[in-house]
Parts: structure tokens; sequence; C-alpha cells
């Protein structure tokens, strides 16, 4: 081979080599572009929060990042203050067998347009959505969880997670006595400072008029390990009525064997106890008579006298322990959705902050009442496609439970609480 030939020869092969160097670079570039950066940790958080919790349920699966983030107790907290429409309100409805300990709970997703609606809307239950063995009496809900009980069994079920752990017996000295004089209620509280949910137990044993009254108080602190603590207070009382957690404090109504229009506060955080002195003249016996929250504070809905007069008082606790009145009227046109023979029961509120009244027993056709205390308005909605042998159950025995969700979703996972857990798989 010439010089010649040989210098051309070196020529091409440096030039194939740059072109094949260039060719490279291209392709990474193109590469690059295609190629998505990866998302900075508090922006994907901020996209998270505001998917639906059925696609959180599958993006675990994503990858290990996504699946501890999704399963964090940080983004829990963070899914629940994140205020975007998701799921529209939910209704949860169970029936207890207490001669037998069965439970049945039926949920459903009704539309927003039913839940604003006239009167004359209705929806129906889906009957397929049924669960045996979930749900039960007394059910309190809060953050998205729903605390109910079972022949004196307290359980937390989260309806997104479809997870229910159940808690341990309370070891009472009280209870342990067997009598038919006795009283129990479960309450369920959360610190927002230590981010702590804790469930409190209070028994009671009384006499006939209440002249002598016992009692013992537990508090259960749900994480790994926990068990039932005993707290002392030198106050015995009879709770009449369900307690809601307002600002990490529950409140609920009780007697005395000296008064009984008592408001008993529980400081989450501290475990302590107080009393507080209701509004004057209201009996905490009163079937008429619900504790609610009204503008971020407890408050006592009294509607005794609202069938015969339409009046209906709400008593507002303020700071320092003094109460505002504030009486509304039923319009008159609306007076005949209030039926004279059957007895409401106060359900809470929506986040409309309309009172929910439902009737106490299961009634064919049912329906329930929303109580607009600021338009004073009041409306039914009617409940339609129960099945029709939960009518045909009635009896003694069976008692009818009714909750509504709103709008909040836990996708808390109540395995990092304790390892008493039960996983009800379904289609999510």
């Amino acid at each position: 081979m010439s010089a010649a030939m040989f210098s051309s020869f070196r020529c091409k092969t440096r030039s194939s080599k740059v072109m094949l160097r260039r060719g490279r670079k291209r392709r990474r570039r193109i590469e690059d572009a295609l190629v998505a950066p990866e998302i900075p940790l508090d922006l994907l958080i901020e996209i998270l929060t505001k998917l639906p919790a059925k696609s959180l349920m599958r993006f675990k699966c994503v990858s290990k990042l996504w699946s501890s983030l999704i399963r964090s107790r940080f983004f829990s907290n963070c899914y629940l203050t994140v205020k975007t429409p998701r799921r529209p309100p939910r209704l949860y409805m169970s029936l207890v067998d207490h001669l037998l300990c069965n439970s049945l709970m039926v949920c459903h997703y009704p539309c927003e347009s039913v839940l604003l609606s006239s009167s004359s809307s209705a929806e129906s239950l889906e009957q397929n959505l049924t669960i045996a063995g979930m749900g039960g009496r007394n059910m309190v809900v809060l953050r998205g969880l729903i605390l109910y009980v079972v022949c004196r069994t307290a359980s937390i079920y989260n309806p997104t997670t479809r997870q229910s752990v159940t808690l341990p017996a309370v070891k009472s000295n009280i209870l342990a006595q067997k009598s038919h004089w006795n009283s129990l209620l479960y309450f369920f509280g959360y610190d927002p400072v230590l981010d702590q949910y804790k469930v409190v137990f209070t028994v009671a044993l009384f006499s006939k008029r209440l002249k002598r009254i016992t009692s013992e108080h537990w508090v259960f602190v749900l994480e790994p390990g926990g068990s039932w603590k005993r707290i002392e207070f030198d106050q015995p009382h009879l709770p009449t009525r369900l307690g809601l957690c307002v600002n990490g404090v529950i409140y609920y109504l009780a007697s005395t064997w000296k008064r009984r229009d008592i408001v008993v506060s529980f400081d989450v955080r501290s475990e302590e106890f107080s009393m507080i002195q209701g509004p004057l003249k209201l009996s905490a016996f009163s079937e008429s008579v619900g504790f609610i929250e009204y503008g971020g504070k407890p408050a006592v809905f009294d509607y005794t006298i609202m069938k015969q007069t339409g009046l209906v008082d709400l008593w507002v606790l303020e700071d320092a322990g003094k109460w505002s009145r504030k009486s509304l009227v039923l319009q008159s046109c609306q007076m005949h959705l209030v039926d004279n023979d059957i007895q409401f029961n106060v359900e809470g509120t929506t986040q409309n902050g309309e009172v929910i009244l439902a009737p106490e027993t299961i009634i064919s056709p049912y329906y329930i009442l929303y109580y607009d205390l600021q338009k004073n308005d009041m409306r039914k909605v009617w409940i339609r496609g129960i099945p029709e042998h939960w009518f045909r159950k009635l009896d003694t025995n069976v008692r009818f439970e009714f909750k509504l969700m709103d709008k909040s979703e836990s996708i808390l996972h109540l395995e990092t609480w304790m390892p008493l857990l039960i996983f009800f798989p379904s289609k999510l």
C-alpha cells in the first residue's frame, strides 16, 4: 500500500470514528429528551394527595418508595388536610343482633345530587355491598375511621383500605360483677400535636334512680404494643350519649347522682377528665337531645318540643365553660316532615352544617331528615333499596345504626398500630 493510499485510509477511519461519536451523542440527547427527569419528592406528594384513594391503593405496587410513602403517617395526614373533590358522602347502616352477637353493615356511595336535592328525590342502595360481620352499635366517625361495638367488644374499621382491627377486652372490675345495672360506652379521640389516636372506655355501675354510681375509665393508645390503661377520676358519672372529639378534646353528656345535665371533657393528650355544667333545664337522659359539632365547637341540639311547636334550641359551648343559646323555629310548611309517631336520633352533622335526624328503628319506606341550622330549613331524603328481610327481622334484640361519613377518606394502614389485624379483601 502506498503512502498516499494509507494516509487516505487513516483519514476515512478517523472520519468514521468522529461520525460514530457524533451519532452516539445525538442518540443520547434524544434519549435524554424522551426520559422524564426524576420528580422531586415534594411535588410527588402534592400530586398523590390530589388522587382518589382507590388509585393510591393501586399505586403502592409502583415501587418501594411509593409504597412506603403512601403507607406513612405523614402522607396519610397530608391526604386528610387537602381539600379536593373526591367521593360523595357515604352512608353506613348497620344491623346488629345482640342475642347472637352478629352484625351486618351496608355501605353505599350515593350521588351528590341526592343529598342536596329536594325531598322527592331518592336513591337505591346496592344490596351487593353488604359486608357480613362488619359494623355494630354506637358507631363513631373520626378522620375517615369508624369505631363500632359488638357484644361489648370495640373495633376500628377503615372503609378505604378495607381493614379492621379489634381491640382487646377490658379487664374491668365492674364488668366482672355481671350486673344488669351497668352501662358502657367507647369514645374515639385524636391528638393533633402528638398525632395519636386514642380510645376511651367508660363503664358505670349504678343503682335504681342513680342514687349511687361507680365508674371506671380506661384509655387505649392505638400504637404497636398498645394496651388498656386505667385513668383515675374521682367524680363517678354515667355517660348517656356518644361523644365527639373537637380540637383534641372528647366531649360527652353524662349524669351524676346529683345532676342530670353534665358535660364531661377528656383531653386526649394529657388524659385528664373534667366536668362542665350543662345548659339549664337540660336532661342528659332526654331522648330528644343530641350532641353535635357546630362552628368547630361542641353543641347540644335540643329538639324536645319540635314535634309540638317546631322549636329547637341550640346550646353552643363557648370558652370558659359558658353556653350560648340559639333558638330556631321550624317553618310551618315543613312541620309535616316530623312524624309524631317516630322517634328520631341525632346522627351528627354534614360538612355543610346540616344536622342529620334518623328514625330510631327501621321503618318502611325509610328516610332521613336534614336540618340546615343556618337557613332554618328541613328536607327529607328517602333511602330505597334496603333488603326486605331487614324489616322482617326487627325485634327487641336487633338494633339499627346509621352514620354519614361525609367526604373524609383515610388511607391510614391499621397494621401499623397493632398485630390484631383482620383484612377484608375487596376490589378497590
